[in-house]
């Protein structure tokens, strides 16, 4: 019997536990499938009823709903995760759903959703035996992940990446994807994630032979999953986990995990599941060697295969008939059991071929891509370093030219307040010059006074002695005695007038040259017949003083004032309606 939850494993020759219902319903199949043998014409539609008795009801497929209103986030979400819930049972609709919530998502900007959208109809294609198309969408997917730097979505992507790769034998991608993945999950604390990861991981291992670490990493999963109580997990963990003690002929340990499998599939509704675990049942009775069991469940796994059309399992089983039907001495199914695994095996290495072509040309394609992303991303590099150098550049001239302006404005101020300090002294020596220059100009006109008022005096003086001399000639021509006392009288007299006058006239005249500096050498250059007395009238009419008050000063009458300002008026041609005061006014 087979597929039974409280099935036991015999210890001596073929036994079998009463299981209930199930084992009735195992004794109706198995009976029609001898009824096959004979009855070829109806194999078909007999085996769709078998599969009638074993199947739940399939849930209904629900598109996305189709009302009108505005598609928001949240729709999006909703379709990619019935597209998800599908890609085991029905990936060909899984991919339709992964595909329209891509779209959606891309028309509203929505990353994440657009993300996750690729991760479905990533998975759904392959499932569907189209790797070169599920890697194509798992890594955009993985690329909107990293640029929203969701660590689990990157880790999910590389998981199913991981997958795609051990399919089609790129075992080493396939162990660096599951491991990052591991390392992603294992950061986030994401427990059923990193038992799903070990699964793989395992499963990987157990197919190259390395059971020990195979059941290492499916054991540890198994933990996880139970922990979580994820019934898919625990369902492909249990299934791993038989085939491994398959492996190492632990016959008791394989029935128990296959069981627990069988239990949780059929639950879950996991048809690729059933039928592994169907077909696993069949190699634990044959190992067994409880033959009919072994073909009643090779048979039946061959039918749901055929049905479900994985050739994988297919030809699995075929293989496991035609030893069945060799060591049962039935050699004639046996050669036909093997033809059609040869038939098929052909058929699937073409195909594997192509998907491993598929797989290299996506692989020869993505490095291509990361080659022309690396050339761009050197040239953008260089761009980037180039700009930098430039900016540097740019800066160091600014910075060379603030330097270079500032240090020129200050050479240019000091240049400026050492020419203004150099203006100060020079001005100030200009000034001290001019002072000096001043000085001696002054003294110099002093000088040139005194010296003209001793030329004045020196002619007045000779005037005076021409005056002196002639009157001694007088006297020495006359003989009157008192003539000549008259004579030297006139003389006394003079001599004591010009000694008083003299006196008075140079205290008098160092005043007015004090206060009219220029006055005399003027008047004289312009009128150079004037006599010294002409000059003393000119100088009392030049201070506006009366002809009594210059009477004074001169020492003689009025009459004899008028009479001087008159030949000094006659001198200078001036009419006698001319103001002489106004006229000596010009003259400083």
């Amino acid at each position: 019997m087979f597929l039974g939850s409280g099935m036991g494993l015999p210890s001596k020759g073929p036994s079998i536990e009463p299981i209930s219902l199930l084992l009735g319903f195992v004794f109706i199949e198995q009976t029609i499938l001898i009824c096959l043998l004979n009855l070829s014409q109806m194999r078909i539609s007999l085996t769709y009823f078998i599969c009638a008795l074993w199947c739940f009801p399939i849930l209904s497929q629900n598109t996305p709903d189709s009302e009108g209103g505005k598609i928001d986030t949240l729709a999006v979400d909703s379709i990619a995760h019935k597209g998800y819930t599908l890609w085991i049972r029905d990936p060909s609709q899984s991919v339709i759903l992964g595909e329209e919530a891509y779209r959606l998502a891309n028309e509203l900007k929505y990353e994440k959703g657009a993300a996750f959208a690729k991760r479905v109809s990533g998975v759904a294609h392959w499932t569907l035996g189209e790797p070169k198309q599920a890697l194509f969408d798992l890594y955009e997917g993985l690329k909107l992940y990293e640029n929203l730097d969701d660590l689990e979505g990157i880790s999910n992507s590389k998981l199913n990446i991981g997958m795609v790769y051990a399919d089609i034998d790129e075992d080493s991608l396939a162990l660096k994807q599951f491991g990052e993945a591991i390392i992603g999950f294992t950061q986030l604390n994401l427990d059923d994630r990193v038992a799903t990861a070990y699964t793989k991981l395992g499963t990987l291992q157990m197919e190259h032979g390395r059971l020990d670490m195979a059941h290492t990493n499916i054991s540890n999963a198994l933990n996880i999953h139970t922990r979580n109580n994820f019934e898919y997990g625990m369902a492909e963990a249990h299934n791993r986990l038989g085939r491994l003690y398959l492996e190492q002929e632990n016959l008791e340990q394989a029935y128990y995990h296959l069981r627990e499998s069988l239990t949780l599939t059929r639950k879950i509704d996991d048809k690729d599941g059933l039928v592994n675990n169907i077909l696993q049942f069949g190699r634990l009775f044959k190992l067994q060697h409880e033959y009919e069991l072994a073909d009643m469940h090779f048979k039946l796994a061959l039918s749901r295969a055929s049905e479900m059309h994985l050739k994988n399992y297919r030809l699995e089983i075929l293989k496991n008939l035609s030893d069945l039907k060799r060591e049962t001495q039935q050699p004639d199914s046996a050669l036909i059991y093997f033809s059609q695994y040869v038939d098929l095996k052909d058929s699937l290495l073409t195909l594997k071929k192509s998907r491993q072509i598929a797989g290299l040309e996506f692989r020869n394609e993505l490095l291509q891509k990361n080659q022309e992303l690396d050339r761009l991303s050197e040239k953008q590099k260089n761009s980037k370093t180039i700009q930098w150098i430039l900016i540097i550049g740019i800066w160091l001239i600014v910075l060379l030219s603030f330097l270079l302006i500032k240090s020129f404005r200050q050479r240019t101020k000091n240049q400026k307040k050492l020419f203004e300090q150099q203006q100060v002294i020079a001005q100030k020596e200009l000034e001290n010059q001019q002072l000096k220059s001043k000085d001696l100009k002054g003294e110099l006109d002093t000088k040139n006074r005194e010296l003209t008022s001793y030329s004045m005096n020196f002619v007045q003086k000779n005037q005076l002695l021409q005056e002196f001399q002639n009157k001694i000639q007088e006297a020495k021509k006359t003989k009157s005695m008192e003539r000549i006392e008259k004579i030297l009288s006139e003389m006394e007299r003079t001599i004591r007038t010009s000694q008083g006058k003299e006196k008075d006239w140079e205290d008098f005249k160092q005043h007015f040259e004090n206060v009219h500096p220029d006055f005399f050498t003027s008047l004289k250059e312009k009128y150079p017949d004037l006599s010294s007395n002409d000059l003393k009238v000119a100088a009392l009419t030049r201070l506006n003083l009366s002809i009594k008050e210059a009477s004074n000063i001169l020492g003689i009458s009025p009459e004899s004032t008028k009479t001087a300002r008159y030949r000094l008026r006659k001198k200078m041609g001036l009419s006698p309606e001319a103001d002489l005061f106004n006229f000596l006014l010009q003259f400083n």
